[in-house]
Formats: structure tokens, sequence, C-alpha cells
């Protein structure tokens, strides 16, 4: 069996990290695929590591804008999939192409959830819907889903059941790696201050993921005399990151207490989760949280939304908050700074947790998945 992999849609962030570990991690031959082919452009292909088994095809067309890559994709891939390939692998979600067989994943919750699709307007909001049907043709003629979450899964069951009625669904977590350092509980030695406390939000940047709700609730703590610096990791939408810019500005001007970074590269990013005493999580939209899963692997305490699939990862290694909610933030991070043995507990069993989760699981299942919908 020859393998194509859809790779046009995929162009930063945990998508290229998904594809990357399980091009890295995966024995495709163990579940008689012979041959891998990914047609993507020069990111993320660049990112992917050599195998015998895998042809990383780069196409100009796919170095351009959205729309010149939306193009080929409906126009091209389906000549290049049924000359070279028995099954086509999606996992950006969206494939209008006439080629079958084809497998994909749902990543994205935010275009399925009304209550979060509002909050955007106008173009963005009528972009997101029109993604919605884009995906919904996607899904329902398909011919195996992937599904990152039992959350994620119960919600196309029950408000989009035509969707999943006739296809094959397979539940696939993402994996995560594994961190050299075990002990957060204290990691006074990375501040300036030894006795401000270092709390990381790891996230992009978009209206549901609430970064302007978690500094004005680290803002109150200051106020109430508790030390502690918030450190944001990720990049995302221009209006969202003007959100974070205006609350910074306001909350502090002078930079002492906040601190974005922005976009980094995956070793960039899991380099912060050793920095850090504390994780947060506030996002009220997610299919799975990735993101929650490294901080569980790197032993941290976590304070988390208690919306979507976050119970589901994180159980009962944490606290979880109302995410809209400046007060429930503010409560849940002040009860876990003051009990630091909580902390302790939570971080503990958080890592033991997260060992249920491996890339090299994510990649074995994944081929098996894909051998089995060809067969």
């Amino acid at each position: 069996m020859i393998l194509g992999i859809d790779a046009s849609n995929i162009q930063a962030g945990g998508g290229v990290t998904h594809l990357q570990k399980i091009l890295e991690y995966g024995e495709p031959e163990k579940h008689n695929i012979s041959q891998v082919k990914v047609w993507g452009g020069h990111n993320p292909l660049d990112q992917f590591a050599q195998r015998s088994w895998l042809d990383l095809i780069d196409i100009s067309a796919l170095n351009k804008p959205l729309h010149r890559r939306l193009l080929w994709q409906q126009t091209e891939l389906a000549k290049l999939a049924q000359k070279d390939s028995d099954l086509l692998f999606v996992p950006g979600g969206l494939y209008m192409g006439s080629f079958r067989p084809y497998v994909t994943m749902f990543q994205n919750m935010q275009i399925f959830e009304t209550k979060e699709r509002n909050r955007e307007r106008n173009k963005e909001w009528l972009r997101l819907k029109l993604l919605q049907l884009a995906q919904r043709h996607t899904f329902q003629k398909a011919y195996g889903l992937i599904c990152l979450s039992e959350y994620a899964h119960n919600y196309l069951t029950q408000y989009y059941p035509r969707l999943v009625d006739k296809t094959s669904v397979q539940l696939i977590a993402h994996g995560t790696e594994t961190f050299k350092n075990d002990n957060h509980v204290s990691r006074t030695e990375n501040s300036n201050d030894p006795q401000i406390l270092k709390i990381l939000y790891v996230s992009t940047v978009k209206k549901y993921k609430h970064q302007w709700t978690l500094i004005d609730a680290v803002d109150l703590l200051r106020e109430e005399g508790i030390p502690i610096e918030l450190h944001l990791v990720g990049g995302g939408d221009s209006q969202a990151l003007s959100w974070v810019r205006k609350a910074t500005q306001k909350k502090d001007p002078e930079r002492e207490f906040v601190f974005v970074h922005g976009s980094l590269s995956y070793e960039e990013t899991l380099e912060w989760y050793n920095k850090v005493d504390m994780f947060v999580f506030p996002s009220t939209c997610e299919t799975f949280g990735i993101s929650l899963l490294e901080a569980m692997t790197a032993g941290l305490p976590i304070a988390s939304s208690n919306r979507g699939p976050m119970p589901e990862v994180l159980k009962d290694a944490g606290l979880y908050f109302n995410p809209e909610s400046v007060t429930s933030i503010k409560n849940c991070l002040r009860y876990m700074i003051e009990n630091r043995d909580l902390r302790q507990r939570f971080g503990i069993k958080a890592k033991q947790y997260s060992q249920t989760y491996s890339w090299k699981k994510c990649a074995d299942e994944t081929f098996g998945f894909l051998s089995s919908v060809s067969e």
C-alpha cells in the first residue's frame, strides 16, 4: 500500500508538529504501508526527517498564499493521488477534491461551536462559517475520521450526527515529548526575585483563548500582594494580539509582571515548561489541548478551564475555573499558590497521567487506522 499525505494546508503550529512527529516515530511498514508520499511546500517539508520509506514532494504552488494552495488542492491533488497512492490522508481537515478513499482529522472546534464562532464578526465570522461548510462536506465524504478526544467525537455525534454516521471514526490523541527535569514545585532560581512565582500560558492568541482575562486576574493577585509573573507564549490573530497589548499596557505599563514572548519554535516552547512554577490554561474551545498535555508531561501544577476536553485530559490532576470569569481564575490561582503541597501533588499526578500519551503511540495508531481503512 502507498499512502499519500496532503500537507497543502499545514503551514505552522500544532499541525506541523503532529505530522512531523508521526513521520518521525512511525513505522508504516508494520501496517503494510510500503511508501508514504507527502505533498507540501517548503514549510512544513523542511521540518521532516528523511526516512527510507518517505518521499517528500515540494510543490511550488504550496509556497504561495492560501487561495493558491486551495486551488492546487482542488485541481491537482486528485491527479497525483490517483497516480501515486492507494489512500489519501488529509490531516488539515479540508478536502473538496474527487480522490477516494481519504481519511481526515477533526482539529478545529471553533468552526463547529456556535458560541465560539460568534465571538468573531464580519469577514472572520463568514470565513469560519464557510470553513465549517467545507469541513462538513469533508467529514461526510471521508472513509475515516480521526478525533483527538472523546469530547470532540461526542460533540460531532450529538450536534452533527450525519457527518459521522457512515464514517469510520477513530479516537487517536496527540503525543508529547518527555522532559528531563521532574521537579516543578519551585523554580525560583529562574526569577530575578527568588520570591516571585512564575506562571506560564502556551497558546495561540485568539478570542477564545482569553489571555486578556488571565492578565486581569494576575493583576488582581498582584494588588492583593501575591508576587507572581505571567509569561505568555504564542502568536495569533491580529485583533486578539491587539487585545493582549492593550491589556498589558493597561495593567502593566512598566512591563514588570506580564511578559509576552510571541511565537517561538517548538523546541524553544518546550524549554519554557522548565522555567516556570505553574501552568494555566483558560481556553474555552479545544479539540484536545496539546499545550495542556505538554505541561502535564513537564510535571507542572495546572489550573485549567473547565470547558471542552480539558477535564478529560487533566482529570483530577489540577484545579478548574470558569475561563470567562476574572474572579474565578483569580481565586483558583490564589488557592494553588497558597497551597504548596497541593501543587506538588498535582504536578506528580499530572506527570503520571501524561505517560499514557506518546508520539510513538500516536504514530502507531494513526498508521494502523489508515491501513485498516484502506483494506
